[in-house]
């Protein structure tokens, strides 16, 4: 495992800033390292171990901006790379809007890293895995696949103007795919520290999907009273914050809460917001610009609040970034990273005894945004769906396809669940919490042959 550690980490951003004759520059270092253990038809088939760091300079000249990227962090090709960029720089054009890169802000301790997370070797991954398997034969499946991975992140940001940051957490991830003669389950969790996966309970209820959804049955496509169980509603979540909660797409007018803050977009009892320092998530205490994070509310109660900003976007609107800039390709600058929505005071359990005629969907797969301004996204039911009758799940049903927005669903909020799942989203260091949600209407374009 190769972990850098804050004083190289910081040593190697020295160079670049010493390096550079830009006005003003940054450098972003995004190190990783970690085990992935692959298992398919009841048998690991694949052990793989990734050692990478990427090195960021962003330059800027008056009002000109540049960035190059690096993964060789020897003293020749830091040098080079910073050239890169300051010759990238000089070749762009203004940006008239442009203020200046961040500041320094404070920044808070939380607690990331565990050690006994990071010190899993491949066979302590391996047992786990062959235990999970044995488990799934044990009940009759005769498909098991999955995956299972632990590692160390690390990150550290530098600029002319001051920012000094290091951070380093531990990451742990579990999931695992069932089948029994038509049916199929799935069962998924991510945490900081891996004893906060409770593999056992996450594959028994993968090999409960599996068993209820053997015997599939079509019913037609239509409008449905659905229960989106906390795969889907993560899912779901993640897409509304893409498409709405940056401010990028807000001063541009893409954004549904474009025009539309202090205006009520969902069901009183939607609230939704950011937390980078919040423990139950994926804790991460700033963002790529090296700016402290803390709490911000997207949506209270129904109503828009808030949207995310970077430096820049930020600087437009006369305002203080809120530690959401993100480093990646595409149309959102920031992004809400460590996003949360607020529980209800149900059990999934008492959510399906309350319906008299619904669908409960485990997750959703292959989705797309058709629509970002109307929150419009479409996709395909998966791992268990299933129809709910005078409060029972009386048999499984074959997938859906739907195309839906996501702001009309939050509007036909009926309940939230007692408990938060958790997706995490590796490529954009981002994390999703929250609750199954029981909605009025739910619309199924149509259905398929498994």
């Amino acid at each position: 495992m190769v972990v850098y550690g804050k004083d190289k980490v910081l040593s190697l951003l020295e160079q670049v800033l010493s390096a550079s004759t830009a006005d003003q520059c940054e450098a972003y270092l995004s190190g990783l390292s970690w085990g992935l253990t692959r298992f398919a038809n009841n048998y690991i088939h694949q052990n793989v171990h990734e050692d990478n760091a990427l090195l960021t300079v962003r330059t800027v000249f008056g009002k000109k901006i540049g960035k190059a990227k690096t993964n060789q962090l020897d003293e020749d090709s830091i040098k080079e790379v910073v050239e890169r960029a300051e010759s990238i720089t000089r070749a762009q054009q203004e940006t008239e809007d442009f203020v200046s890169l961040p500041s320094p802000t404070p920044i808070q301790e939380v607690t990331t890293y565990y050690p006994q997370t990071a010190d899993l070797t491949p066979q302590d991954r391996a047992l786990t895995v062959k235990s999970a398997i044995d488990q799934c034969e044990e009940k009759n499946m005769q498909r098991v696949s999955g995956t299972y991975y632990t590692g160390v992140e690390e990150m550290g940001v530098m600029n002319s103007l001051g920012i000094e940051a290091y951070f380093q957490g531990t990451l742990s991830s579990f999931k695992i795919n069932t089948l029994l003669e038509e049916g199929t389950g799935m069962g998924q969790h991510s945490a900081r520290n891996h004893e906060d996966l409770d593999i056992e309970k996450i594959t028994d209820r993968a090999c409960e999907k599996a068993l209820l959804s053997r015997n599939t049955e079509n019913i037609p496509a239509g409008t449905y009273p659905v229960i989106l169980e906390e795969a889907a509603s993560c899912e779901m979540m993640g897409y509304l914050a893409a498409m709405a909660f940056s401010a990028q797409t807000y001063q541009e007018g893409r954004s549904a809460f474009s025009g539309n803050l202090e205006k009520k977009l969902a069901h009183e009892s939607v609230t939704i917001w950011d937390d980078g320092l919040e423990g139950k998530g994926f804790p991460m205490p700033f963002d790529v610009e090296g700016v402290g994070k803390e709490k911000l509310t997207i949506m209270e109660e129904g109503v828009a609040k808030g949207v995310a900003y970077d430096s820049y976007h930020a600087h437009r609107e006369g305002k203080k970034s809120t530690g959401h800039a993100i480093d990646a390709p595409g149309s959102i600058a920031a992004v809400p990273l460590n996003l949360f929505v607020k529980k209800g005071d149900m059990s999934l359990e008492e959510m399906i005894s309350s319906c008299e005629r619904a669908v409960l969907v485990t997750r959703f797969h292959y989705t797309n945004p058709m629509h970002p301004l109307k929150t419009i996204i479409t996709g395909m039911t998966r791992d268990g769906t299933f129809w709910i009758e005078n409060g029972e799940i009386t048999r499984g049903l074959k997938n859906f396809r739907f195309t839906q927005s996501i702001l009309e669903t939050l509007q036909g909020v009926e309940a939230l669940s007692d408990r938060w799942g958790i997706q995490r989203m590796e490529y954009l260091k981002a994390s999703i919490c929250a609750p199954a949600i029981q909605v009025k209407n739910f619309t199924f374009t149509g259905t398929t042959l498994f």
